[in-house]
């Protein structure tokens, strides 16, 4: 009897050579997903932070626009114990806001902790100027969840006029409560995130677990 020895189909050699392969470019996968994801969620959070950072930089210009030098102001409507201040933790400032006679006077603060004070002044019965209302606002920076980035305002800084700066009264007015020309502000942002670990296994060629020939590969 004869035998036909030409039978179609793959050897077992060639059927592990083939899922050896495929268990290789599926691991290349998924290490170029995971890579891929990695980067788009560091995306996401540093937008989310450059957002946060914006938005304070952003309450902060929206005061120092109106602002105004308390040397011109007359001592009898301002504050007492409110004095303009420009230091690297902290600005104090007037500024005054409106149309004609419905302009308000106010006293405003910013920190670097984020924090913004607030005082209207008015005028009581006896001719004096006094705060109406006071409110303090935490924003921007406190407002993040548990994975969002953190913003930290590290520092003020400021640029001054050339020379010596003299008021009304001739006396040499100290940098502390010069009115700056303009306003610089460095921040840092701390980014939080987890890394998810994405791996692949194969038991080898002799489809048994725990051996020598097991392929296992695994990215934390």
């Amino acid at each position: 009897m004869k035998m036909n020895g030409n039978r179609k189909g793959f050897s077992m050699v060639e059927v592990l050579v083939a899922s050896t392969i495929l268990i290789v470019i599926v691991m290349m996968m998924a290490m170029l997903f995971q890579q891929t994801s990695v980067a788009w969620r560091t995306g996401l959070m540093r937008a989310r932070g450059y957002m946060q950072l914006r938005s304070y930089i952003g309450a902060v210009q929206r005061d120092a626009s109106t602002a105004i030098d308390a040397k011109n102001l007359p001592k009898r409507i301002l504050d007492g114990k409110s004095e303009q201040t420009f230091s690297d933790s902290r600005i104090s400032f007037y500024t005054l806001s409106g149309k004609d006679d419905e302009r308000t006077l106010k006293f405003i603060t910013h920190d670097t902790s984020g924090k913004r004070t607030e005082s209207v002044l008015s005028l009581n019965g006896n001719g004096q100027w006094e705060p109406e209302s006071s409110s303090e606002v935490l924003k921007f920076l406190t407002e993040s969840g548990a994975n969002d980035p953190e913003v930290n305002p590290q520092r003020f800084g400021f640029k001054w006029t050339d020379g010596p700066e003299y008021g009304p009264d001739g006396k040499s007015i100290p940098n502390l409560n010069r009115f700056p020309l303009y306003i610089t502000l460095d921040a840092e942002i701390v980014q939080k995130g987890k890394l998810y670990g994405v791996g692949a296994a194969s038991a080898g060629p002799d489809m048994k677990w725990d051996t020598k020939d097991d392929i296992r590969t695994w990215v934390e």
